[in-house]
């Protein structure tokens, strides 16, 4: 009897569900991660190498998943890990070095911790196609005298609304679903919590903050008599600097500056309507919209490979519901992880985020616009708690 009882756990657990623990420094989004990941398994018949085989597998793959790595070499990497019972350095592409760092056998579960090195291929990514969500406030003007040049006090509203509407237009899957009727200018030392705190109000993942520096105008160059086809009419510069965050963990993706100049069309006294067509049909109304296609561009490179993240709303009954939806390209029987995250500080005073995932695979079993009800293989959800975090596989 107790022989079943251990065959039936292994099975339900399927003999490596774990408690994985993954620690990434974040160093860009160029660079490689580390990660470290503990797998458990259950020894059945006393066979402690299949369990200790099965673990290092398990914790390799959940790395490999969360990192955006592939897992076709997990089996071989993990094969080579117990071969020489020490750490190992091991190149495949994408798993830059990895190391077995302990195992501990307790009872019938053995406990393997590992260490990878992982460089995801971001060229081509399965989260290019999903739905991202954008929050972000009116583009702060940093010298709003220059406003006067037209009378647009309402500069900072237009341009982001147009910003909004042109990332629908031009992209598939972007969208700017939340606009905070305020500018910001965040503190450097709270930057991260004020970003996670607005990602959080408006339910998306992805925050945009926007400084528009110069709407300068140069003198008026009147015509003369050696030179009566150069034009009389002003130039007006555009140059902004703009700022993606990950609005889940507050880190920056993306940072980038833009600038355009273009001929001032109307008179120096008349007062401008900054919503209207007149001025976005204008030259400069186009020159600004050619830089917003130049930016919409770059916002949709940063964020592609960077997979749809939401967060427990409550669970009851086995049942978690999350704030992803169809909206979010969610369907039914899509997978997903769960996990928490918080900051750790080392003895530098340096800021890190550690995740732990909860074992287990969640299935989505009900979607809806903004949200859906997943539930867990294993059915063990006492620990999940709202406001964790949820990732599509």
């Amino acid at each position: 009897m107790q022989h079943i009882s251990k065959t039936t756990l292994a099975k339900i657990f399927n003999i490596a569900v774990a408690l994985v623990c993954l620690i990434a420094f974040f160093i860009g989004q160029a660079h490689a991660v580390w990660y470290e990941a503990t797998g458990q398994a259950v020894v059945v018949n006393g066979n402690k190498d299949a369990a200790k085989q099965a673990a290092t597998q398990e914790a390799l793959k959940q790395a490999m998943l969360f990192a955006g790595a592939s897992v076709q070499s997990v089996a071989n990497l993990a094969n080579g890990l117990l071969k020489n019972e020490e750490m190992t350095i091991r190149s495949t592409g994408e798993v830059e070095q990895l190391e077995l760092v302990d195992e501990i056998f307790n009872g019938d579960v053995v406990t393997v911790r590992i260490r990878a090195d992982i460089f995801p291929k971001g060229k081509v990514c399965s989260a290019q196609h999903d739905e991202k969500h954008f929050a972000t406030t009116h583009f702060r003007i940093r010298n709003r005298a220059q406003l006067t040049q037209g009378n647009m006090p309402h500069f900072d509203k237009a341009f982001t609304q147009r910003l909004a509407n042109a990332m629908q237009t031009q992209t598939e899957n972007l969208r700017i679903s939340y606009v905070a009727p305020h500018t910001a200018k965040f503190d450097s030392r709270y930057t991260d919590q004020n970003i996670r705190t607005l990602a959080a109000q408006s339910n998306t993942q992805f925050v945009i903050i926007g400084v528009i520096n110069d709407l300068s105008m140069s003198e008026e160059k009147g015509s003369s008599l050696f030179s009566p086809w150069r034009s009389s009419s002003p130039r007006r510069v555009f140059s902004m600097t703009l700022q993606v965050y990950d609005g889940i963990n507050g880190g920056l993706l993306f940072t980038s500056s833009y600038q355009g100049e273009e001929e001032w069309t109307f008179d120096r006294f008349e007062d401008i309507d900054e919503f209207s067509s007149t001025f976005w049909q204008s030259r400069y109304g186009q020159a600004v919209d050619s830089v917003i296609s130049e930016a919409i561009e770059d916002i949709k490179q940063s964020t592609a490979c960077q997979p749809i993240t939401g967060r427990v709303i409550s669970v009851v009954n086995n049942r978690i519901s999350i704030s992803l939806g169809r909206d979010n390209g969610i369907s039914e029987k899509d997978e997903m992880y769960l996990y928490q995250a918080k900051e750790v500080i080392d003895n530098r005073g340096r800021e890190y985020l550690q995740y732990s995932l909860y074992p287990g695979t969640f299935t989505v079993e009900s979607a809806f616009s903004n949200s859906s009800v997943v539930f867990s293989d294993t059915g063990v959800t006492a620990n999940i708690q709202s406001n964790d975090f949820v990732v599509k596989k």
